[in-house]
């Protein structure tokens, strides 16, 4: 059976974003970038709380694409925010959250995808990037955010643009596809690569009954 370019891409990207694949490999990249890593971690309310009132008081300024009014009530509904990963460097602070949409739009994290599952986010979405509005951790304060997300698009500096003058806090976003190719993590991709051969082996094995 013959497949097209773009079904084997798009399929390649589900696997790429599937998160027992990708959520160790990135954890360590973060280390042998010189990251401190926690995992799992949990922003509580007294936090979120802080976050509402600099929103409310006009201190934390969102961006004019943004529903203000939804965004609080959603705060307010929280009672936790579990980001992926806290990460520390330097003396400086992180939440990281580690995004993939599979084959949806083959991956890349363009404008479109940024202000649909950002900026123009409903309820559903919001509990997932709600990690973007938070300043603090156990009081602490958070010096930025990192997001990882599937593979680079030619609309980069729009996206990053977007969704820092939105959210008003600094962001990096880094690209699965481009942390896969990290040489120090050779050793880690052959062990998750050997992971998925392991698998299709098995199934393989499971559905034609040998």
């Amino acid at each position: 059976m013959d497949f097209t370019p773009k079904q084997i891409s798009n399929f390649r990207f589900w696997i790429q974003g599937y998160p027992l694949f990708y959520e160790p490999i990135v954890a360590e990249y973060f280390r042998v970038m010189g990251y401190r890593v926690q995992k799992p971690v949990v922003v509580h309310k007294p936090d979120i709380q802080k976050t509402i009132d600099s929103i409310f008081d006009g201190h934390k300024k969102l961006g004019q694409d943004l529903n203000g009014e939804a965004i609080i009530n959603h705060l307010r509904s929280r009672n936790r925010i579990q980001p992926d990963l806290y990460l520390e460097k330097d003396g400086r602070r992180y939440l990281a959250e580690l995004k993939s949409w599979g084959g949806y739009r083959t991956g890349y994290f363009d404008l479109g995808t940024a202000q649909s599952e950002f900026v123009h986010a409903k309820e559903n979405a919001l509990r997932k990037n709600s990690f973007l509005l938070i300043d603090s951790l156990d009081g602490a304060r958070i010096d930025g955010k990192i997001l990882v997300v599937s593979a680079r698009s030619p609309e980069h500096e729009q996206v990053l643009d977007l969704l820092t003058r939105n959210f008003n806090t600094s962001i990096q976003l880094l690209y699965l596809d481009e942390i896969f190719t990290t040489p120090q993590l050779a050793g880690t991709m052959e062990k998750y690569f050997a992971f998925l051969d392991a698998a299709v082996a098995d199934l393989k094995q499971s559905l034609r009954g040998k």
